[in-house]
């Protein structure tokens, strides 16, 4: 179990903090802090208005995080780019100088800078670059899951849709009905989380659906319920390769679909206009199809992201959905994941 510092200097919000966010919701590991000194002095609640963290304390830099007494330091944004910023070197300096390991899920690898990695060697404290893909290589060769073992994999209308919360709430529901079900991670936060899975973002493409096959065939022999965390949407115009990758690599016997209410274009491309649910969704259920014709492969429940909605505009939401795609939909973030696993138990019973 770690003691957690998250570095989230400038950026800790909902949004560009969703890897501290995710750690500070769901890791086994404790967070003691989160270091941002725009809201230095208040809690990690009223930092984010919102649920979590009403005792971990928002600080102002790595030296005030050391009276909490951390083991490790976390970096839990995203700058754009994904390069470490230069004004952030000292502090992850003074974190190794106290004997703190270092964990980042950023693009730049910081085991690779000579300085960081040369002070870290000296101390005797590790560096985990989360997002440093496997140095393996593997074709798919489409492998049959195990008979009993069903395949779900969180598929949606575009990035930041909660993929991962899906996942995650919905590993929790199942073990709740004691069912053996194991949250398989493909990004970093999902990483950090449960220190299992594969950076899919940073794999050669030519090995992705095979470096995921392999790794939910090693799922589905141990457990009977798999979620997989989904990456991207296949209609994104960036990143819709990951996706694709990982809907073929993981071979899903169902899908949740996941979309954020209100939004009509792709986040960050204003001239691209999300279709309707419904087209979305048969999107995702033809890609199954291309490699398994007789696949009954579909998404069978919607998840929702009402934030910013009152809880009855939130319903109304869900039962527009409801009612535009004949699906059951919730929102797992405010009301819990059973609605969807009710869903999938149905459909494979």
């Amino acid at each position: 179990m770690r003691r957690i510092a998250i570095m989230a200097e400038g950026a800790f919000n909902w949004h560009s903090g969703k890897t501290a966010t995710g750690v500070i919701r769901y890791s086994q590991d404790t967070v003691v802090a989160v270091i941002d000194s725009a809201h230095a002095g208040i809690s990690v609640a009223e930092a984010l208005s919102g649920p979590i963290g009403q005792d971990i304390p928002v600080v102002r830099d790595i030296y005030e995080a050391l009276s909490r007494q951390p083991d490790t330091l976390m970096i839990g944004i995203a700058p754009r780019g994904g390069v470490l910023p230069p004004e952030w070197r000292w502090q992850l300096f003074a974190a190794i100088d106290a004997g703190l390991n270092i964990i980042s899920g950023l693009h730049s690898f910081v085991s690779d800078d000579e300085e960081l990695l040369r002070a870290a060697t000296q101390r005797g404290v590790s560096i985990w670059d989360v997002r440093r893909p496997p140095a393996k290589t593997r074709i798919a060769d489409f492998t049959p899951h195990r008979t009993g073992s069903h395949t779900v994999l969180m598929v949606g209308s575009d990035c930041a849709t909660g993929k991962m919360t899906v996942a995650l709430e919905l590993d929790v529901e199942a073990r709740r009905r004691a069912l053996r079900s194991i949250f398989v991670a493909t990004g970093q936060t999902g990483i950090m989380i449960a220190n299992n899975g594969l950076p899919i973002d940073r794999l050669i493409s030519d090995f992705l659906a095979g470096l995921v096959e392999e790794m939910v065939l090693s799922f589905t022999d141990n457990y009977d319920w798999v979620f997989v965390e989904g990456q991207g949407a296949l209609n994104h115009p960036g990143y819709s390769p990951v996706t694709l990758g990982l809907i073929h690599g993981s071979m899903p016997d169902a899908m949740i679909f996941s979309h954020k209410v209100g939004t009509t274009t792709i986040d960050g491309y204003p001239h691209c206009p999300l279709l309707p649910l419904k087209q979305l969704i048969g999107f995702n259920e033809e890609a199954v199809r291309w490699l398994r014709p007789a696949s009954k492969s579909k998404v069978v429940g919607l998840a929702l992201v009402t934030q910013g909605l009152s809880e009855q505009e939130a319903r109304d939401a869900i039962k527009q959905a409801e009612d535009e795609t004949g699906l059951p939909a919730t929102d797992v973030w405010r009301f819990g994941a059973g609605v969807l696993m009710d869903a999938l138990q149905k459909f494979f019973a």
